[in-house]
């Protein structure tokens, strides 16, 4: 059941942007049920779902307008998506009154993988499958649609044999150092010899040292697997900071097995990334500008996870070096159901290539003793941890049916740059929580769940994102579950929103003491109880505390997320 508040926020939202987000169609359906919604039910179905609104009036600013019989228009959106769309879809409609007037509120979940595309019945797949992009439909090309089709069953692509191959074409001084490593977790293994081993694992089809190597096999261990496909490879590309001055700072392409791939491509990007001094508490200390094991975790990711079926395979990944980010883009989007929205989500992970997985979870990097991936689902959040360490950004994921990106920020999340940006476009902010989300926003977007890795429990998050909506600040895109926050200005850049003032009704420093007597008084007290003896917001009251916590002036009892965590008071008069 959708609440009214909500509907009557996302109207605000979609008046405030003079347009629609990705996630929103309006209709106006004064004159007549607007039958072409049916192409973007199927949008949004094959996209990340989306809400559709019948009787606004995008061209009279987003009014309100009567419908001639919204309860059957209710029947009729419920009817197309279920009676003219392969597969069909349920949609959920509600009839919500706003201003005084009934509209029409249809809610479109996105299709599981193994449905997806959904298309219009008597136009086919090939003329009646849609993506959403911008605030508009588009048809899907037939190489997106062979590519969702083909996600609907677990791709067997890395297990293919590769004509014309055998044990001649690997590199069996690394063969031999994984076999040793497999071996040694396996008795059934350390019984056996190598050629059996190599079948078992996944690197023979057959065995027989004259059997074709696996599409895996021969991109872990092959001698030199861009003989037989050129573009498996990896091209690294340093951006010179003012555009003109001259094409490339540095423009490698990488070639070999994946091991080499990793390893140099690393290196390509360390030898052309600054370090910046950082004061710590034992002294100086250089600092790169991305931290390298964040960056290696994103390389994994993109040779391990990338699409390697017949229509990528012509595609290489590409690591892009800008002056201001990091982008590793790679072929093929997130699989097996996952949303961006899940990565980082407690380990939520999905192998495309099953075989190329566990090779790479027994091989080593070149002269090393460390692997290349430890196939535990942990890429993705190491990435997220290292960034907030390291006080960045956190990375941005961007997932489409052809290609999946990683984008790192150079700049700090709350450097200088970016404090004078917050303090042009919204003034005093009333906690650190809504300074970090500002940030955020700044940067790209922001959840609950981001801010609750910067250390704010759910409720505290969910307070914050509101206060920057009500402030017109932030946009909320999507539903409860994948709600997602965008910047409300024009642009990312400094003095293009109207001046704002969030901070709390009375002076800073008075809030600040309140708290600090309402705790010592106290002694010991809960989040609540200190918003009860001295009325002021949740928000207000744990960045106090917070920076309590950091003087050394109180402790928090209990876990982050516990509804039972206290606080209590350590300074001097303790209780």
């Amino acid at each position: 059941m959708v609440e009214t508040t909500d509907v009557v926020e996302l109207l605000q939202t979609l008046r405030r942007l003079r347009g629609e987000p990705e996630t929103v169609e309006v209709k106006s359906g004064a004159g007549g049920f607007p039958a072409s919604i049916r192409e973007t039910l199927v949008a949004f179905a094959n996209t990340d779902g989306g809400t559709v609104l019948i009787g606004i009036d995008e061209d009279a600013g987003f009014a309100v307008v009567d419908l001639p019989d919204v309860s059957r228009y209710r029947d009729n959106l419920v009817a197309l998506a279920r009676d003219t769309i392969t597969p069909p879809l349920i949609v959920s409609a509600e009839i919500i009154d706003v201003e005084g007037r009934l509209i029409l509120l249809g809610q479109v979940p996105a299709l599981p993988s193994d449905q997806r595309p959904a298309y219009v019945t008597t136009k086919g797949m090939a003329g009646g499958a849609y993506l959403r992009t911008g605030d508009g439909d588009r048809r899907m090309s037939e190489g997106e649609i062979g590519l969702v089709y083909a996600s609907r069953t677990r791709p067997v692509y890395d297990q293919e044999p590769v004509p014309g191959t055998s044990t001649d074409d690997l590199d069996l001084t690394v063969v031999r150092r994984t076999l040793e490593r497999v071996r040694a977790g396996s008795p059934r293994l350390r019984r056996v010899d190598d050629l059996a081993v190599m079948h078992n694992i996944g690197i023979l089809t057959e065995r027989d040292a004259s059997a074709p190597l696996t599409l895996a096999g021969l991109l872990t261990f092959g001698d030199f697997p861009q003989r037989l496909f050129p573009q498996l490879m990896v091209s690294v590309v340093v951006h010179p900071p003012e555009p003109g001055t001259t094409r490339f700072l540095d423009n490698v392409t990488i070639r070999g097995p994946i091991p080499d791939l990793v390893a140099e491509s690393l290196a390509v990007v360390r030898r052309n990334l600054a370090a910046r001094a950082v004061m710590t508490e034992t002294g100086r200390r250089d600092q790169l500008e991305y931290p390298l094991t964040a960056v290696r975790e994103a390389i994994v990711n993109a040779v391990l996870h990338r699409d390697y079926s017949p229509l990528t395979r012509g595609t290489q990944i590409q690591v892009d070096l800008f002056p201001d980010r990091l982008v590793i883009r790679s072929p093929g989007g997130l699989f097996g159901g996952l949303t961006v929205d899940d990565l980082g989500q407690n380990r939520a992970s999905t192998s495309r290539n099953t075989v190329l997985a566990s090779l790479l979870s027994d091989t080593y990097l070149p002269q090393s003793d460390e692997l290349i991936a430890e196939n535990r689902h942990t890429g993705v959040p190491t990435m997220i941890d290292l960034a907030r360490d390291n006080g960045l950004p956190r990375p941005v994921f961007d997932s489409a049916i052809l290609s999946f990106a990683v984008t790192m920020d150079r700049s700090q999340l709350l450097g200088p740059d970016t404090r004078a940006w917050i303090s042009a476009v919204a003034g005093r902010l009333p906690s650190p929580r809504h300074e970090v989300a500002l940030a955020m926003l700044r940067s790209g977007s922001v959840t609950n769940s981001m801010l609750r890795e910067w250390g704010a429990d759910r409720v505290e998050a969910g307070q914050v994102l509101r206060d920057l909506v009500s402030a017109g600040l932030a946009v909320k895109e999507g539903g409860r579950r994948y709600a997602r926050y965008r910047f409300a200005g024009p642009s990312n850049t400094p003095g293009t929103f109207r001046q704002l003032e969030l901070a709390p009704p009375d002076d800073e420093v008075e809030t600040v003491e309140r708290v600090t007597a309402a705790l010592r008084s106290l002694g010991e007290a809960t989040t609540q109880q200190l918003m009860k003896v001295t009325r002021l917001s949740r928000p207000t009251v744990t960045g106090h505390v917070n920076t309590l916590i950091q003087r050394g002036d109180a402790a928090a009892v209990g876990a982050r997320t516990s509804p039972r965590r206290r606080y209590r008071w350590l300074g001097t008069n303790a209780t």
